[in-house]
């Protein structure tokens, strides 16, 4: 994705890695139990949307077994490596390009639509890709309730995170608020929502979700720094406190959707 769009597009391809299997320490287990709940069973036919390093299509594979088929998806592929026989790595950008209709037993996206200047039609591909009685599975981030926190200037850093928030959202280069929206969007989709959740987290300093945040806020520092909410002396500030051993950071709020496409669709 360019900039406009993705504001880790000029981060190099290691930390991106790392930040990557950060998340992927941190998300992967509840991702794992939802898609669990949900009967990825022998012989289905899965594709993931923005694959990242494949651990989840990994995942997938295994439940779907030989007779079954995944499709791990990302606009860059690079990170993906090692998958099993039953993977197909897809080089693909859901901005433009329209997978298989009708084709999907399941359809899985997280912390992808926020990063996407027209969500909806995104979703929209992603459910017509589903074979009646098809599900879809959105992941994604809100930071309506992200905080700083053990720190003496954790407050400020929060108010200036916020600041930045409403300034990448203007700009249109992330929906920093989108996780709240996904009931709606399946059900404007066409498809029937059957449930969801939300998970956030208090992140202690070491441990993977707190460097995750970390990394990520190291890697959106020339966005920081390009949109004027932050100084080069601000930057250095909020590089203190996020070393500090005694942050807390409230994190994001994932927000977890899914939906079905009617039985009867044809």
């Amino acid at each position: 994705m360019n900039q406009r769009n993705y504001i880790f597009t000029d981060a190099a391809a290691s930390t991106e890695n790392v930040r990557l299997g950060l998340i992927e320490q941190s998300t992967d287990p509840a991702t794992i139990r939802r898609l669990d709940n949900l009967g990825v069973a022998s012989g289905w036919r899965c594709l993931e949307i923005g694959a990242g390093r494949g651990s989840i299509a990994r995942w997938l594979a295994n439940q779907a077994g030989p007779d079954g088929q995944v499709v791990a998806a990302d606009i860059d592929c690079q990170h993906m490596t090692g998958l099993p026989e039953n993977v197909e790595v897809r080089q693909l950008d859901i901005r433009t390009d329209i997978p298989e209709p009708d084709t999907y037993d399941l359809v899985h996206c997280r912390t992808l639509l926020i990063h996407l200047p027209d969500p909806f039609a995104a979703l929209r591909r992603m459910a017509a890709a589903l074979r009646p009685g098809g599900v879809l599975l959105a992941e994604e981030a809100d930071y309506g309730i992200y905080a700083y926190g053990g720190h003496p200037d954790a407050s400020w850093l929060t108010d200036k995170t916020h600041q930045l928030f409403a300034r990448i959202a203007s700009a249109q280069m992330m929906n920093p608020y989108l996780g709240r929206n996904l009931p709606g969007m399946l059900t404007t989709a066409g498809l029937q929502f059957e449930g969801g959740e939300l998970y956030s987290t208090l992140a202690r300093h070491g441990e993977p979700r707190y460097e995750f945040e970390r990394l990520t806020a190291e890697s959106a520092i020339p966005v920081m720094i390009a949109t004027g909410i932050f100084s080069e002396r601000e930057i250095q500030a909020a590089q203190a406190i996020w070393s500090s051993p005694t942050t807390v950071i409230t994190t994001a709020s994932l927000v977890a959707a899914w939906a079905r496409r009617d039985r009867e669709a044809t």
